[in-house]
């Protein structure tokens, strides 16, 4: 019984993978082509009616339409929909984590987060979120600041953090982090909001803390005078990190 369970776990990974096929097929067809007729599309590649099935399912998906001359075409979501795709492989790509990451300075404080959520729970942290598409970088940092803080500051964008993580020896996401230093803060800070617990904290007592460990450098980042960029490897073992090691630091 076990071993005709994972006969059809096989089964229907692969029926998954040959439908995923076949619509990537369809999407990077159009990404260099951009009207092309059924047969043109088809190119007799398989049966034709689950070409069709799947050329419809794209339809309803809200990725390809049929212009006025009768031809396929990619919308506009579709389009968008093709920049995560790899043109010669048709494989979907895997994009780094971008973000923005703000440090609040008041005169001899910092603004820390304690992460009372999942990922990094327990540890200590900057503020921050990722980008949105409809910002700009500032405008991002002063809108998370104002949403995870309840505080309205002056922003400058100082560096960038780049990081490749490791969990158990192996590759498991990435980071590009644009590092705002905030100043002159006003409003009333908010102790807690879904994603951990503010505090003031002294400089010389950070290092006291339990934070991630790109933390130190991410503070160097916003607080050094000129524009810096560092790029490191992170290691964790299941839910600790164990090292990190830098491997570019330039001022520019």
């Amino acid at each position: 019984m076990k071993q005709n369970w994972h006969n059809l776990g096989h089964f229907v990974d692969a029926e998954k993978n040959k439908i995923k096929n076949i619509e990537s097929r369809i999407l990077t067809s159009l990404m260099c082509n951009p009207q092309q007729t059924f047969n043109e599309l088809w190119k007799k590649e398989g049966a034709s009616n689950k070409f069709a099935y799947h050329l419809k399912v794209l339809g309803k998906k809200g990725l390809v339409e049929k212009n006025e001359i009768g031809k396929y075409q990619l919308t506009v979501e579709g389009k968008k929909s093709v920049a995560h795709i790899e043109q010669d492989k048709g494989n979907v790509c895997e994009f780094p984590i971008i973000a923005i990451i703000t440090l609040v300075v008041k005169g001899s404080q910092y603004l820390l987060m304690h992460r009372t959520k999942e990922p990094f729970y327990g540890y200590w942290g900057l503020h921050g979120g990722k980008l949105r598409s409809t910002n700009y970088i500032l405008e991002q940092a002063k809108e998370s600041i104002q949403r995870e803080t309840g505080l309205t500051c002056d922003v400058e964008l100082k560096g960038l953090f780049s990081s490749k993580t490791y969990v158990n020896d192996k590759f498991s996401y990435s980071h590009q982090l644009f590092i705002v230093r905030a100043t002159d803060p006003k409003g009333v800070l908010l102790l807690k909001t879904r994603k951990g617990v503010n505090r003031w904290v002294e400089k010389k007592d950070v290092t006291g803390l339990k934070t991630l460990p790109n933390i130190p450098h991410l503070i160097k980042i916003a607080t050094g005078k000129r524009f810096r960029w560092i790029e490191a490897d992170r290691f964790q073992e299941g839910n600790d990190f164990t090292k990190m090691d830098v491997k570019k630091d330039i001022l520019l």
